[in-house]
């Protein structure tokens, strides 16, 4: 997942963010941080930041979604 956050903070540096944006937008990628939807349960995380986004007018945001290639 680090090099998609690398990629995003990076973009987001050349495009202009603060280091407080580019902080932000790295939690979005991090596993402990993520908004992490789930079809059964509804959320594995971030259901609180989910709401506050949506509360914010946030309408798109990234989530992290796991795979299970077993």
């Amino acid at each position: 997942m680090g090099g998609r956050r690398q990629f995003a903070t990076a973009h987001a540096a050349a495009a202009g963010a603060t280091r407080w944006q580019t902080e932000a937008l790295a939690t979005l990628f991090s596993i402990a941080d993520a908004i992490q939807p789930a079809s059964e349960t509804g959320y594995i995380n971030g259901q609180h930041r989910a709401q506050a986004m949506l509360e914010a007018g946030v309408r798109r945001t990234v989530v992290l979604q796991h795979v299970d290639e077993t």
